[in-house]
């Protein structure tokens, strides 16, 4: 084909360039060769290496430089002008689609870039180079050519008059329409407003519909469709699964494009957008369950191309900057009864109350309170109901996949085919959801979410957990735009829905130690000061409440036996204790020694499992002495001792079992003293003091120890001035308050040290009281008032400290009317003690001493 070109004309270097351009087009490259033999185009009939030499001789004579030469020269430039002439139809002829394959070429081969390096356009240079091609294509149309042409329009003419011969009666439906809700209320004016911002906002014609998974977005989608489908030419609805081009494809057959079977996806996609183009406008497209956002960003350009069309995603993704949207509030509590009573017939007015419970419960979630009404439906009737409305509630309280009772129910969600969906609420629940979508990041850090209340939490309360997670605020601001979170950002706060809840908990394998982190957080923040009264280390009182609410949303998760789970419970219990609510202690002390003790009972010789077990004896013994169950009390302690005993016998040298062997010494000696054995109590009493002042001397550097034997010291003078034996009881009260008093004057920020100086100073009031010596007597008690009142007004919410202050004006005044003789101040003490008690009695019913003490200072009252 080359040999009759003149080498003087064109020079060797055209020469080899001519020839090897043909060499690539006509023998290396296999889909010429293909196509070539498919229309009969080999041999000297098809000329397109001959033209396209000469179009590249041209730009040699206006003397482009080499890079331009180069650029056309390169394979996949040649190609692109071969298929705009001789390739498929759909790239036959497509200016557009030439056009965007030069500028990719352009900005991807080295060739472009050597181009663009001499400041001159590659695209520039093709139209040039383009129109000198088409030229030379058109002076030399062979008569192969011409008659492929001709048969070419009559097969598509023939093509044209089969489709309209068998046309369907309504061709604007491109897809099955989707399911229809069964009903449909409270969105009448949603409709009306997205129609508006469709048709009357001209940028606007691509549009988010976006809320939680199961809030209504593809009811509310499908009824637009219904509803303004005559107000467009064409209408489709498809249902993202894999990626939105595969989705996107199914609209070839209906719209008539056809493609090569070697095309990957985006030739695929280009063809399919640039035929979806031409249609008559309007034409609305949904596409439903745009949930990924990688997805939408790489093929949202293709959409935008088609100008002539309505888009409408239904999405969980809560910003998107590119795309205006319309977020879907859930239905107010009227609307959503509405809809429950038509699901469940059974229902009765007086279930009202009930209903709202269950909807603030879910966040009135539709499609959850939809599963409900037909799951009570297929146990209840008018006539007989076997799971009531408040079972559900109750039921609720456990975990929404906690029902007591579940069938199978029907439902329109995610159902394939013509058929409604028949199955559990569980598993219909469990698909809204999929994790698989998100980074491991990204499940820790909802996970996290998933174990604490549904409510906001603050992002400021996140970082004081010290979780430390890398770019925290990055992954919560990325999982609310995916719409696994709710963002509040004028109060910087996160909310994690209970259906989100249920499916991470249910989904994922790895839940606790994705949540451990948080676990470990909230039991440093619920950390107290051994030996104490429960005084908190890290945290104020108010901060507390929020840690322990938490904390009880932790809990309630079903988790298997975790040692740090059991701290968790021991650390809640412990709060409960502290602000007086002994009956939530006890519960959390008994949950935490079930897991400790099947953990020991796992691996025995594990001694930190030995450790917690004894622990948890202890707390339990300190709750029931407080409930005034002294044997039960009492038997606890007991166990607790036996532990540490043996702990210490395995471990001689470790120092913290020998002190928590003397305070389990300590607590039998209490419990005896309360049940009247002096004797018994003195024993145990004089073992911890001298284990303690074993540790004291052995660590003098250890305030702990140095507190521990100051108690010591006072646990043995109040049981020698309870037998009696007043100078013995002082001698040890002496020595307890040179020690509190050098603890309190160098740790002044050490509140339980205040507090045992108190009650230091109030044994020394109550023993000089007895022995005569009221002066003394009457300054000691009045600098433990004046230390409990300070006590309580910086802690308010610690009700040990109200008792003490409680106790304080109780002395003080059987002090003034039986020592002082001045019955007035005594009985305006009296009355400040009852009011103080009064308070404790009914925040803390459960707790014998305080009603004891009520019950003591009411014997007071005269009036």
């Amino acid at each position: 084909m080359f040999d009759g070109l003149s080498t003087e004309l064109v020079g060797a270097a055209i020469y080899d360039l001519g020839l090897s351009t043909l060499n690539r087009l006509t023998q290396q490259n296999e889909w010429v060769q293909r196509f070539l033999t498919q229309y009969d185009l080999k041999g000297p009939q098809h000329d397109f290496a001959a033209r396209y030499l000469e179009a590249l001789v041209e730009l040699h004579l206006q003397k482009k430089p080499a890079e331009v030469l180069n650029f056309f020269r390169e394979p996949s430039i040649s190609r692109t002008f071969y298929l705009f002439y001789y390739g498929e139809e759909a790239s036959r002829g497509n200016e557009v689609q030439v056009q965007q394959e030069l500028a990719h070429w352009a900005a991807s081969l080295k060739v472009g870039e050597d181009l663009k390096n001499t400041h001159l356009d590659p695209l520039q240079e093709a139209q040039v180079f383009w129109l000198i091609f088409r030229q030379k294509v058109q002076e030399s149309r062979t008569v192969k050519e011409v008659e492929l042409e001709q048969q070419v329009r009559r097969l598509q003419n023939s093509l044209d008059n089969v489709k309209l011969q068998n046309s369907i009666p309504n061709p604007k439906f491109l897809t099955p329409l989707p399911f229809q809700a069964e009903i449909f209320l409270g969105r009448e004016k949603d409709l009306r407003k997205i129609h508006d911002i469709l048709f009357n906002s001209n940028d606007k014609q691509l549009l988010f519909i976006n809320g939680e998974g199961g809030m209504g977005k593809t009811s509310l989608a499908s009824k637009y469709l219904t509803t303004y489908q005559d107000e467009y030419t064409r209408v489709a609805w498809i249902y993202k699964e894999k990626s939105i081009a595969e989705s996107l494809l199914i609209l070839a057959f209906p719209i008539n494009v056809h493609f090569d079977e070697k095309w990957d996806i985006h030739q695929r996609l280009d063809v399919l957008i640039m035929a979806m183009a031409e249609l008559p406008k309007p034409c609305l497209l949904i596409i439903d369950n745009a949930n990924e956002l990688e997805d939408l960003r790489q093929y949202l350009p293709h959409l935008q191309r088609c100008s002539n069309f309505h888009i409408l995603f239904t999405t969980r993704i809560s910003d998107f900057p590119q795309l205006a949207s319309y977020k879907i509030e859930p239905l107010t509590q009227d609307q959503a009864l509405q809809v429950f009573k038509a699901h469940y017939p059974a229902f009765e007015s007086q279930e009202e109350a009930l209903f709202y419970e269950i909807y603030t419960a879910v966040q009135g979630n539709t499609l959850v309170l939809e599963l409900l009404a037909k799951n009570l439906h297929n146990f209840n009737n008018k006539l007989k109901k076997d799971y009531l409305l408040a079972d559900l509630r109750r039921d609720l309280e456990m975990g929404l996949l906690q029902l007591s009772k579940t069938s199978a129910v029907d439902v329109r969600y995610q159902a394939q085919g013509t058929g409604l969906r028949n199955e559990k609420i569980k598993v219909i629940i469990a698909a809204m959801y999929d994790l698989g979508d998100l980074s491991a990041a990204e499940i820790q850090v909802l996970s996290i979410f998933a174990v604490l209340p549904a409510e906001s939490i603050p992002f400021e309360r996140l970082e004081a957990l010290s979780l430390g997670l890398e770019g925290l605020d990055a992954t919560l601001l990325t999982l609310a735009q995916k719409g696994w979170l709710e963002y509040n950002e004028a109060a910087a706060s996160f909310k994690c829905s209970p259906v989100v809840q249920e499916v991470v908990r249910l989904k994922n394998q790895n839940l606790l130690e994705d949540c451990r982190r948080v676990i470990v957080g909230l039991i440093e923040k619920l950390n107290y000061e051994s030996g104490t009264t429960g005084h908190l280390l890290n945290a104020s009182y108010t901060e507390a409440i929020l840690w322990a609410r938490w904390t009880t949303a932790l809990v309630a998760i079903s988790w298997s036996a975790d040692e740090t789970i059991a701290i968790l419970y021991e650390r809640l219990g412990t709060y409960h204790q502290t602000t007086g609510n002994l009956q939530q202690a006890l519960t959390f002390f008994e949950k935490s020694n079930q897991l400790v003790k099947e953990l020991h009972a796992a691996n025995s010789k594990n001694m930190s499992f030995k450790h917690g077990m004894a622990v948890s004896y202890e707390k339990l013994g300190e709750t029931y002495s407080a409930l005034d169950d002294l044997q039960q009390a009492l038997t606890f302690f007991e166990m607790e001792t036996k532990l540490f005993e043996e702990l210490r016998e395995a471990d001689w040298e470790k120092v913290s079992f020998k002190n928590s062997l003397a305070i389990s010494y300590s607590k039998l000696g209490d419990t005896y003293s309360a049940l009247g054995d002096l004797q018994q109590a003195l024993t145990f009493f004089e073992k911890y003091n001298t284990l303690e002042k074993e540790l004291h001397d052995a660590f003098p550097e250890k305030k702990d120890f140095k507190h521990g034997l100051a108690v010591s010291y006072s646990k043995l003078g109040q049981t020698h001035s309870d037998l009696g034996n007043l100078k013995q009881a002082l001698t040890f009260f002496e020595k307890d308050i040179e020690l509190s008093k050098e603890l309190h004057e160098a740790n002044p920020e050490k509140v339980p040290y205040k507090n045992s100086l108190a009650v230091s100073y109030s044994k020394l009031g109550s023993t000089h009281s007895a022995l005569g010596n009221l002066n003394k007597a009457l300054t000691f008690f009045e600098i433990e008032t004046k230390l409990f009142e300070e006590l309580c007004e910086s802690h308010p919410e610690k009700v040990s400290y109200k008792n003490g202050l409680a106790i304080s004006y109780l002395l003080m005044g059987e002090f003034m009317e039986q020592k002082m003789q001045t019955p007035t101040k005594a009985q305006e003490l009296y009355q400040t003690s009852h009011a103080l008690l009064e308070d404790l009695a009914t925040r803390s019913p459960d707790n014998k001493e305080f009603k004891k003490n009520l019950d003591w200072v009411k014997a007071k009252l005269k009036y």
